[in-house]
């Protein structure tokens, strides 16, 4: 079983420079992925029962900073976002090995979401954490 703070310390970096992307400041950014790992830390043992454990922990942290950011979802609840991976791997530059991991998801599903409009979520886990619960 994988350590809440490994975790944490694996992605908080990529966290913060994609909510900085997306929201134009690093100090919201910031607070917006400290209050989605809070929230994620208090659900940590029901993630790690998901298929995807890095995919449901990403789908907390865009639905977090699509809240802080005030606009529309810009995917349905139960989809990865193509303009997620646009925002790694074109505004960001991150090679497709570390965007897929900081997503949660294989390479070949990394390609998929970059070149379409996404994928069908883990249905067990869509929903179960809200980062206005943080």
């Amino acid at each position: 079983m994988i350590a809440f703070r490994a975790f944490r310390d694996l992605y908080r970096t990529g966290y913060i420079a994609y909510a900085t992307a997306r929201l134009g400041t690093h100090e919201l950014a910031e607070r917006v992925v400290e209050d989605s790992l809070t929230t994620l830390a208090v659900h940590w043992s029901a993630t790690l029962g998901c298929s995807h454990p890095a995919a449901t922990a990403w789908r907390l942290l865009a639905a977090c900073v699509d809240n802080a950011d005030g606009s529309p979802l810009p995917c349905p609840g139960d989809r990865i976002c193509s303009s997620d991976a646009h925002v790694l791997r074109d505004h960001l530059r991150m090679d497709i090995g570390q965007a897929s991991d900081l997503m949660g998801l294989t390479r070949g599903e990394f390609l998929v979401a970059l070149h379409s409009a996404g994928r069908p979520a883990d249905t067990c886990c869509e929903a179960q954490q809200s980062c206005a619960a943080a």
